[in-house]
C-alpha cells in the first residue's frame, strides 16, 4: 500500500503545484472581481465532483474491492460508467444554464467555458477514480501529467506570444477543460455495452441494491459541502465577487495540503473497507490513526512556516490589491486544519459503510455553519464567515469520533464472540 499512497501523492503534488502557481498568477494578472468570477467556477467544479463522489465514485470505491467474480466487477463497470455519463451531459446543460442565470446576458461565453470546465473536470475525476481502484496509480499519474504539462505549454504560448487570450477568464477555461479531456481521451472509447433495455436494468438493479447507502451519502455531500463552501455562494450573492476573491486569495495557501488528503483517500478508502469486511480490526485503526497523525504533524509544521516567512510571502503574492490578508491566511490556516481531521475521520467511517450516520455529523456541522453565515451576512462581517467553516468542522468531527469508537468498539466485540 506504501507504495500506492506514495504514487497518489506524487501525482496529487503535481496537480496541487499547478492549481497552487496557477491561482498565485492569476491572483496577481486578473482584477479581483475576475479572480473572485473564477473562485465560483471552481467551487462549482468541487461540488460537482463531491456529488459525484456520493453518486458513483465512493459507491464504486467501497464495493469493488469486495466483489468476488469477474463478472460482478465488469457489472459495476458498466453501470457506472454509463451513469457517469449521462450525469455528464445533465450536469454540462444544468451548469451552463445556471451560470448564464447568474452572469450578465453579456457573459454568456463566460458562462459556456465554465459550463464546459466544470462538465470537464467531473468526466476526468471519475476516471482518475477508476484508475485508482483498479490499482493502476502509474496510468493515473501519467493521466494528470499529461493534463499539467499540455496546459502549461498552452498558457506559456499565450504570455510569451503575448496574446491577450490570458487576460481572458473564458479563455483559461477553456484551456484547462480542452486539455482534461484530451487528457482522458483514451478512456472515453466505447466499450463493450449491452443494449439500452439490459442497460437500465443494470443500472436500476446496482443502484437499487444501493440506494440505502448512496442516498445518506448523497445527503451527507450536499451537507458537508454547505458546511466547507456554503459560505463562498452566499459571499457571491450578498457581497459580490470581489469579496469572493479576497476569501478565496487567503485560502490559496491550503490547497495543496487538500489535495494530500484526496490523494491518501484515494487509496485508502478500498483498503480501510477491504480491512474491515475481512475484520482486520487493528490493521484499519493503524491506517486511520497514522495517516491522523501525519497530516497533524504536516500541518503545524506548514502553519510554523508560513508564519515565519508571512512577511516576505504577502507582497509577493497579492501586492497591493488585497489588503489585511494576514488575518484571513490565519484564520484559513485553523479551518483548513480541522478540515483535514474531519477529512480522515470520515473516510474510515465511508469505509465502514456508515453513510446514514456520516450524514447526521455533517447535517448537525452545515446547521451550525449556516447560521454563523447568515448572521456574518446580515452584520456586514465578511472575515467572520471563515469561522462558519471552523465551527462546522468542530461538530462534525465530535459526531464522527462517536461513530468510529461505537462501530469499531462492536467490531471488535464481535471478533472476540
Amino acid at each position: 500500500m506504501r507504495s500506492k499512497v506514495a504514487l497518489s501523492v506524487l501525482d496529487q503534488a503535481i496537480i496541487s503545484a499547478f492549481n497552487f502557481a496557477l491561482n498565485l498568477y492569476l491572483i496577481r494578472l486578473w482584477s479581483p472581481e475576475d479572480f473572485g468570477v473564477f473562485a465560483v467556477v471552481l467551487a462549482a467544479a468541487l461540488l460537482a465532483v463531491m456529488l459525484q463522489n456520493a453518486l458513483i465514485n465512493t459507491p464504486l470505491a467501497v464495493h469493488m474491492p469486495v466483489v468476488a467474480s469477474a463478472e460482478e466487477k465488469a457489472l459495476l463497470r458498466r453501470v457506472f460508467t454509463a451513469s457517469n455519463a449521462a450525469l455528464t451531459l445533465l450536469l454540462l446543460c444544468g451548469a451552463t444554464g445556471g451560470l448564464w442565470l447568474w452572469l450578465d446576458a453579456s457573459q454568456a461565453d463566460l458562462a459556456v467555458a465554465a459550463g464546459l470546465y466544470i462538465a470537464s473536470q467531473f468526466l476526468r475525476e471519475y476516471h482518475r477514480a477508476l484508475l485508482a481502484v483498479d490499482g493502476d496509480l502509474k496510468a493515473l499519474l501519467a493521466v494528470d501529467v499529461a493534463y499539467v504539462l499540455l496546459s502549461v505549454l498552452t498558457l506559456a504560448v499565450f504570455w510569451f506570444g503575448g496574446y491577450p487570450a490570458l487576460q481572458s477568464v473564458p479563455a483559461v477555461l477553456l484551456v484547462l477543460s480542452g486539455w482534461g479531456l484530451v487528457s482522458v481521451l483514451v478512456y472515453l472509447w466505447p466499450r463493450a455495452m449491452p443494449s439500452l433495455t439490459s442497460l437500465l436494468g443494470e443500472i436500476r438493479s446496482v443502484f437499487g441494491s444501493q440506494a440505502h447507502e448512496i442516498r445518506w451519502s448523497l445527503l451527507g455531500v450536499i451537507t458537508t459541502d454547505i458546511q466547507n463552501r456554503g459560505y463562498l455562494f452566499i459571499a457571491a450573492a450578498y457581497f459580490g465577487p470581489t469579496t469572493v476573491a479576497h476569501l478565496q486569495a487567503g485560502r490559496i495557501f491550503f490547497g495543496p495540503l487538500n489535495l494530500l488528503t484526496s490523494a491518501w483517500a484515494r487509496v485508502a478508502r478500498p483498503q480501510l473497507a477491504r480491512d474491515f469486511g475481512n475484520g482486520d480490526l487493528p490493521r484499519f485503526k493503524t491506517i486511520l490513526g497514522h495517516a491522523i497523525a501525519a497530516f497533524v504533524v504536516f500541518n503545524v509544521v506548514f502553519l510554523i512556516g508560513l508564519y515565519w516567512f508571512w512577511p516576505y510571502l504577502s507582497g509577493i503574492v497579492f501586492g497591493d490589491k488585497y489588503q489585511s490578508m494576514g488575518y484571513i491566511v490565519a484564520g484559513w490556516g485553523l479551518a483548513n486544519f480541522v478540515f483535514q481531521v474531519r477529512s480522515c475521520l470520515s473516510v474510515g467511517v465511508q469505509s465502514l459503510r456508515r453513510f446514514r450516520e456520516l450524514t447526521a455529523g455533517t447535517i448537525y456541522g452545515a446547521v451550525v455553519s449556516m447560521l454563523i453565515v447568515v448572521s456574518a451576512s446580515v452584520l456586514e462581517w465578511s472575515s467572520w464567515l471563515i469561522a462558519s467553516v471552523i465551527v462546522g468542522e468542530c461538530v462534525a468531527i465530535s459526531v464522527i469520533l462517536a461513530i468510529l469508537k461505537s462501530y469499531l468498539k462492536s467490531g471488535a466485540a464481535n471478533e472476540r464472540s
